[in-house]
């Protein structure tokens, strides 16, 4: 594993160790692109993928995100080692993904948007202004669908929560379009810096 190879991906690292200190990320890669996979703390797989300008041996490893960007930063002197046992979340596949359809960023904002303030008010409902509701309240909400896409006989449901963690990734800029792909149980949200990924509801594994 070569730092040069993994310096694109320390944006979305960083902004996972801000949400959770103890973060993990799995690092995938192979030929000439290697992937960075972080378990957000509510809930939602985020991945970004780079291309490296030398072929590269496959790797397969998880670690600590921070760790890994205290390295790519210098301030550490040698690479984190592996805490593959540690790594309790299943992996989407690495082809196989049909296109279900593209949805301009305006449509996905104005929905986050909307989601936001379902929470503020929630909160203020509960006489918590200015902070989150209840867990529960606020998980009934995340998990609601806000986004159906449908493309002959193939459909995704798309939740609050997948929606905000692409646009809290920074994965969406301005004046681009995300792209939503079936690939069995797995919805994979795709944007210009990254993707999400999501299992659809009576289709996922539980690890216990």
């Amino acid at each position: 594993m070569r730092r040069e190879d993994l310096v694109e991906l320390a944006p979305m690292l960083r902004r996972a160790i801000s949400l959770d200190r103890s973060a993990l990320t799995r690092i995938r890669g192979e030929d000439d692109r290697i992937s960075a996979l972080v378990r957000l703390p509510f809930g939602v797989l985020a991945a970004r993928t780079v291309t490296v300008t030398d072929p590269m041996p496959q790797i397969d490893t998880a670690m600590r995100a921070g760790e890994l960007v205290a390295w790519l930063d210098g301030d550490r002197a040698s690479a984190p080692e592996a805490r593959d046992a540690e790594w309790r979340t299943g992996l989407p596949p690495t082809s196989g993904w049909q296109r279900i359809d593209t949805v301009p960023d305006a449509d996905v904002r104005s929905v986050v948007r909307s989601g936001a303030r379902a929470l503020r008010d929630a909160a203020e409902r509960e006489g918590l202004p200015g902070a989150q509701p209840r867990a529960e309240v606020a998980d009934a909400l995340l998990d609601a669908v806000v986004l159906t896409v449908t493309e002959s006989t193939r459909t995704a449901e798309i939740s609050l929560r997948t929606l905000s963690a692409l646009t809290r990734l920074g994965f969406l800029p301005t004046g681009s379009h995300i792209a939503v792909d079936l690939a069995g149980r797995w919805i994979r949200v795709a944007a210009e810096y990254g993707s999400v990924y999501a299992e659809r509801p009576g289709l996922g594994l539980s690890v216990r």
